[in-house]
């Protein structure tokens, strides 16, 4: 089954592969969105008028490694020399990039340090699973290789993480949501494209419902058979409101970027009265709730009113900000910012709407509740959201190159021995 599934997907030639990516250009021009895709870079030096084409064209590329190898078990130096060399190969070849994503969404703990001294900008390797499948409703060797595709991603549940692009050392990592394309056909044995739809029209849902992320991975040689669920999943989000900002990874990047920039200030004026000044951008999304405002604001969502004007006076019960206690983890003071919440470290609870001083220890798995929690507060607060121009969530679609023709296919399997041989001797 495996063989005749590639077979389907490649051909001897470029040309099969060729008119499939021009045909997802079709469907993402129609649609009104870019995809991006992360490409390996011997496959660029091998078809490079083509992936130049498509870049002239506005598609967006990325590196998917110099060879389609599992990171997960390279050393820091082998990986940082594989960086190297895919760079010179898209600099060689003329296709700008800005970030990665690793072969088979796999990493370890040194990819990240590596990237960071090379010039890139994200990384969206770490996968995440979203609990849209229902289990009865596969067969146990169908669940079983779900599962186990989960395990060798490394995925994380959305259950227990927040969906969200975050910043490490510069570097600005960005989730891909499973299942995929590969995962739907390859692993359930889902060949319904009105399913997929329902599926994926289902993570829309839930990441719009929490403000988060959907990183969407199709596979440029399943277009014609996923091409109506990706239509039914953009138009899904097209018609909500607030928005989804359907994005690429790379303009994800720059926004997560510009947003750590912002600053805010806000000074008692007595008798409940605050004034606000906030230095951002025009497309930043001030959030406010619990509080009156003396200048226009617009409903947003979720009790959240929205408001245009950097410069006002709010009145207020209690102070719009977060109070931390002076022990708290800087883990914890970081996530809050990070989250668009003004911080204040302080021994005075009093003072405060929300005062938290159970952060001495605080991890990842921890931002999650404590997001909820703020959510479902009645106390005032003023932030800025996550994503610009009043998005409630945000969308990107992707879909990773790393074979064009049976020839790119057969040098992975050899790639991909080879390596296996050298860990084992090494």
């Amino acid at each position: 089954m495996r063989i005749l599934s590639v077979l389907r997907r490649f051909g001897i030639s470029s040309r099969r592969y060729e008119n499939l990516l021009k045909r997802y250009a079709a469907v993402a021009h129609d649609l009104g969105f870019v995809p991006t895709f992360p490409i390996t870079a011997v496959i660029l030096k091998r078809h490079p008028k083509l992936i130049r084409e498509l870049y002239q064209k506005g598609i967006e590329f990325a590196v998917h490694g110099y060879i389609h190898i599992d990171h997960g078990v390279m050393s820091a130096e082998e990986q940082a020399k594989h960086f190297k060399k895919a760079i010179a190969t898209f600099e060689e070849c003329q296709v700008p990039f800005t970030g990665f994503r690793a072969p088979f969404l796999r990493t370890n703990d040194e990819t990240s340090k590596a990237l960071s001294q090379s010039k890139f900008d994200f990384d969206s390797s770490q996968a995440v699973h979203w609990g849209v499948i229902d289990k009865a409703e596969y067969t146990a060797a169908s669940w079983s290789e779900y599962q186990r595709l989960l395990t060798f991603y490394q995925s994380r549940n959305t259950r227990d993480y927040l969906v969200l692009p975050r910043s490490i050392n510069g570097l600005v990592e960005i989730p891909t949501s499973i299942p995929d394309d590969e995962a739907f056909l390859e692993r359930l044995g889902i060949n319904d494209g009105k399913k997929i739809s329902e599926i994926w029209g289902s993570i829309l849902n839930r990441a719009y419902h929490n403000g988060e992320l959907f990183t969407l991975q199709l596979h440029p040689e399943r277009i014609l058979f996923c091409e109506g669920a990706l239509a039914c999943v953009i138009q899904q989000a097209n018609g909500l409101n607030p928005p989804v900002w359907v994005a690429t990874l790379r303009e994800i990047t720059e926004w997560w970027k510009e947003r750590e920039r912002f600053t805010s200030e806000i000074n008692s004026q007595g008798n409940g009265r605050y004034r606000a000044h906030l230095d951002c951008s025009g497309r930043a999304t001030v959030l406010l709730k619990n509080c009156k405002t003396n200048v226009e604001v617009n409903n947003w969502f979720d009790g959240y009113q929205s408001i245009n004007t950097r410069d006002f006076i709010l009145e207020s019960k209690a102070y719009p900000v977060i109070g931390v206690a002076r022990d708290s983890s800087p883990a914890a003071v970081n996530f809050l910012k990070s989250e668009g919440y003004i911080v204040e470290m302080s021994d005075q609870p009093g003072n405060y709407g929300i005062y938290l001083n159970n952060l001495a220890q605080f991890h990842e798995v921890n931002e999650k509740p404590l997001s909820e929690e703020l959510d479902k507060s009645n106390a005032p607060l003023l932030r800025y959201w996550r994503w610009p121009n009043q998005a409630r969530s945000a969308l990107s679609v992707t879909g990773d190159i790393d074979s064009i023709t049976l020839i790119d296919f057969g040098f992975r399997i050899l790639e991909n021995w080879w390596q296996s041989r050298r860990a084992t001797t090494t």
